[in-house]
């Protein structure tokens, strides 16, 4: 197990899930995912072109339990998604950014309905990104390329928006990844301005995290966010191959570049089912492997352990964090 430790928070990586797979057990350009109450993970692949788009069902333990979605657009079909959402009763809300619309499923994969269309009014979509439901289950929406959020009900009905195109306070460029607290605040990954704002459930702006760069706290196009029951702050630094940590009043904590030394239970299979793979790897430097890259989303369960989706290598980093680390002094 490898561990970091800063600021009085340990963070201990556990394993990883996933490969490469165009179809059935792996991902393909995983983009976001949920944690049912059942320890079921709802993984969805963006794919490439027509093929790869789905939602794949797979459990904490690699038990694969199959996937549903495919390319296009009809009904319970993506061209372009982006972010995965469950409510209260355990449906799914899938954004797509090409369609510009909201699609809902139970958990079995049956299509229950969507909702939105293209355009600027209120309530109407252009690009939607990141889902994530407030206490009261109504759906907060990334409405990316209009630069604001929109908050709906379970059924597409519009309640408020927040946000104007701009990088002052309070304004977005084309913002990607959204979370909420245990208090209700919002937190919006602001892709194009290189932070993470921090607003009230009326959008107001409360605080920003982050400064454009490549220096230890800086962001560069952060395109995820989420929020721990200690109030810390864990962004996805994508093109910076890293996820920053940061405490709940905004200060930097700690940089994850990601430590999967051992690959999954379904990579290993892979690898050990054809011996020219298993030679090559003996004799190359596997550390780059290890890293992230491209980390896109980034996600927090009730006990606080981290998953972090890495588009470019298909799979997920998964971490622990440590509640009662006291640092012992060293008598010499």
């Amino acid at each position: 197990m490898l561990t970091t430790v800063a600021a009085g928070r340990v963070f201990d990586y556990s394993y990883c899930i996933g490969m490469y797979a165009m179809a059935g057990q792996g991902f393909w350009s995983p983009q976001d995912m949920v944690l049912g109450p059942d320890g079921v993970v709802f993984v969805l692949s963006r794919g490439m072109e027509e093929l790869g788009q789905r939602i794949t069902r797979v459990t904490l333990t690699h038990d694969f339990q199959g996937q549903f979605g495919s390319f296009g657009a009809g009904e319970g079909q993506f061209i372009w998604p982006r972010s995965i959402a469950m409510d209260t009763a355990t449906n799914l809300y899938v954004s797509d950014e090409q369609l510009h619309r909201v699609s809902a499923f139970d958990r079995a994969g049956t299509f229950l309905g969507s909702w939105g269309k293209p355009g600027t009014a209120e309530g109407e979509l252009n690009g939607p990104s990141g889902l994530a439901f407030d206490p009261d289950d109504n759906l907060y929406v990334v409405d990316s390329l209009n630069h604001r959020i929109q908050k709906f009900t379970k059924d597409g009905t519009f309640l408020n928006a927040f946000g104007s195109h701009g990088s002052g306070e309070g304004q977005l460029d084309m913002p990607w990844g959204i979370c909420t607290d245990r208090e209700g605040d919002v937190y919006v990954a602001d892709w194009q301005n290189d932070r993470v704002q921090k607003f009230s459930p009326n959008g107001q702006a409360l605080r920003q995290f982050g400064e454009p760069g490549v220096r230890v706290g800086d962001l560069d196009h952060p395109s995820g966010v989420a929020v721990d029951s200690d109030g810390d702050v864990y962004v996805t630094d994508w093109a910076n191959h890293r996820v920053q940590v940061y405490g709940p009043d905004g200060s930097f904590i700690a940089t994850l570049v990601g430590d999967a030394q051992e690959p999954s239970p379904w990579t290993q299979t892979y690898i050990d089912a054809n011996p020219d793979i298993v030679k090559a790897r003996r004799r190359a430097n596997m550390e780059p492997e290890w890293r992230f890259r491209r980390p896109v989303a980034v996600k927090i369960d009730a006990d606080d352990r981290l998953f972090v989706l890495e588009a470019a290598r298909h799979r997920i980093q998964v971490y622990n964090k440590e509640k009662d680390y006291e640092e012992h002094p060293i008598n010499l």
